[in-house]
């Protein structure tokens, strides 16, 4: 038996084969490849297991020399994939989504239909994005969503004496509310590059 094919020997292979399965099949067969030969050499025929141990502990351990060819190795797909991951969102569609938010006010003054659609679309933009967190969503989406509760609810509690003050108002509030959303949403935008 030579010293490659000792216990030891095969089972430290086998954990340097496991730490290092972060590299590509054929430079982790080469690192293996060269591990093996520098072992026939240190180990030779040696079947004494605490001079075998020896020969492997001098080598180092398997999550070193793991670490070792992986600061050898050229920037990896998945590092390119962080890179492409940390980059800005697309800001234009962000923009569009918290103007679309906005001006649900104003388009309610000018008819229910625009309102909502301006709504339903800016809402559906908002939750399929990845540039806010929940909280900042949820936030939006209360004072765009409270907008036209608001104007009912103006209308309904003030529908006796409902007079240009109390008008300007609810408009007022109604126009605030998600102006306010769209301001916050992009403020909490994450800053281009």
């Amino acid at each position: 038996m030579t010293g490659t094919e000792h216990p030891l020997v095969t089972d430290y292979l086998a954990t340097v084969e496991r730490e290092a399965s972060f590299l590509p099949a054929g430079r982790r067969e080469e690192l293996l490849a060269d591990l093996r030969e520098h072992l026939a050499v240190a180990v030779g025929e040696e079947q004494d297991p605490q001079a075998v141990r020896t020969a492997l502990e001098r080598l180092g351990s398997p999550a070193a020399i793991a670490a070792a060819a992986r600061a050898e190795e050229p920037e990896t797909a998945a590092a390119a994939t962080t890179a492409v991951a940390l980059k800005p969102p697309n800001r234009t569609r962000h923009t569009i989504t918290a103007v679309l938010l906005g001006v649900t006010g104003f388009a309610g003054i000018a008819g229910s239909l625009p309102s909502a659609a301006a709504l339903v679309v800016g809402l559906a933009l908002l939750w399929t994005s990845d540039a806010w967190n929940r909280d900042t969503k949820v936030l939006a989406t209360a004072l765009t969503v409270a907008t036209p509760v608001v104007v009912l609810l103006g209308a309904f509690l003030l529908s006796g004496r409902f007079g240009v003050m109390e008008l300007l108002a609810v408009l007022a509030v109604g126009i605030a509310l998600p102006a306010t959303a769209a301001v916050r949403l992009l403020r909490a935008l994450p800053k281009a590059a």
